[in-house]
């Protein structure tokens, strides 16, 4: 996100300069050469389904971790976002003498991971593994795939929704419930199955919960929160895979793991995994399968983070802040009494807090004195090419 997004700024405070946040996705065929490369991903085989958990917590059962992976296996899947590329040689032929993707070829770029969550054939995955896709196929764990369509996602959880293009009479090979991942503790034990580099499909690995309620830096001005931290081995292409308690119920959807930029020869990976908890994924899930999008709440501003608050850089005519009255020019400092400081970004405060509808009060700096502007947040529009 950037200053051309409404709420959005353009830079974010750092908290851990040591560590970056890196997204799971695995990066495929994105230079020219590998484009004409051929890609390892094979092909086959309504309503909107209640997302339940199951009652069981996840020490509650004898499961082994195979058993759990055995469990979980045929639900989830790889997931291929490919893109309209748009690239050639000097004779239009990507110069390649004629072979290969010519201009506007839509291709395979990236791959990640998913899980399947209902007979109707929906895959929660991550938001950004979908991230500018035209289309998307899925490949299931028998090393088929099948062509699956975008029904919605949330940039800010990270959360997505693809739609399984069953064929009449086709069903899915399996499926997953969410279990309460406010149940989790730091030592349970977690399985984690996922595509590394979206070349080792369903690969599994273990390792224990090893803190609850984390949050991360994303660097574009507001932290993600609701994570899980683990130790089970996670690579590039697990993002929106699992994370599995011993009942063999998702109470994580992968996103991220912490790299040293402190390491003596550039940046070490580490051994420290982040993932989505279930009980934040779950809501989502069921709005965008209901609705195709997730409602989060508007101001109708441009912003610029300052070390004393959030700068107003413009204002939209008719918006809900221009009707309650908020200027450019004018420095934002809290929403609701509660300051706007590095634990406490705008964003989170406005996104994650509230729902559209509500009315909020901002602490506003003015012309060198303070006011407070009451205003009821409209939704957030579908964001526009």
């Amino acid at each position: 996100m950037d200053t051309t997004h409404p709420e959005s700024p353009d830079h974010a405070h750092s908290r851990r300069g040591a560590f970056k946040l890196a997204a799971l996705l695995a990066v495929l065929l994105m230079a020219l050469v590998a484009v004409n490369a051929p890609v390892t991903f094979a092909g086959t085989s309504g309503a909107t389904a209640t997302i339940s958990a199951a009652a069981q917590t996840s020490n509650s059962t004898n499961s082994s971790i195979a058993d759990v992976a055995a469990k979980a296996n045929p639900a989830t899947v790889t997931v291929l976002n490919l893109q309209q590329i748009n690239q050639s040689g000097p004779f239009g032929d990507n110069g390649n003498g004629g072979n290969g993707s010519s201009n506007g070829d839509v291709v395979p770029v990236g791959s990640g991971s998913g899980y399947i969550v209902d007979e109707q054939g929906h895959v929660v995955t991550n938001a950004h593994v979908v991230a500018g896709g035209a289309d998307f196929q899925v490949q299931l764990y028998d090393g088929t795939t099948i062509d699956a369509t975008l029904v919605g996602a949330d940039e800010y959880q990270d959360v997505a929704v693809l739609q399984l293009d069953l064929a009449s009479g086709q069903t899915v090979p399996g499926t997953v419930s969410f279990g309460d991942s406010d149940a989790v503790r730091a030592g349970d034990t977690v399985v984690a199955i996922g595509s590394p580099f979206g070349e080792y499909t369903n690969t599994v690995t273990s390792g224990i919960v090893n803190a609850v309620d984390r949050s991360l830096d994303t660097g574009s001005g507001y932290m993600l929160p609701n994570l899980v931290q683990h130790d089970a081995d996670i690579y590039p292409g697990n993002s929106g895979g699992p994370l599995l308690n011993m009942a063999g119920e998702v109470i994580g959807m992968n996103v991220a793991k912490a790299i040293n930029t402190t390491a003596s020869f550039g940046s070490e990976e580490t051994n420290i995994g982040f993932a989505i908890e279930s009980n934040a994924i779950k809501s989502l899930v069921d709005q965008i399968i209901t609705t195709g999008k997730v409602a989060r709440p508007y101001l109708g501003i441009r912003t610029q983070p300052t070390m004393q608050g959030q700068g107003v850089m413009s204002v939209e005519t008719g918006g809900p802040a221009d009707t309650a009255g908020l200027q450019a020019g004018d420095l934002i400092t809290g929403i609701d009494g509660q300051e706007i400081d590095i634990d406490h970004p705008f964003i989170n405060q406005l996104i994650f807090d509230h729902q559209p509808g509500d009315t909020v009060s901002l602490t506003v700096e003015r012309n060198g004195g303070e006011v407070t502007v009451s205003v009821t947040l409209g939704e957030r529009p579908a964001e526009t090419a």
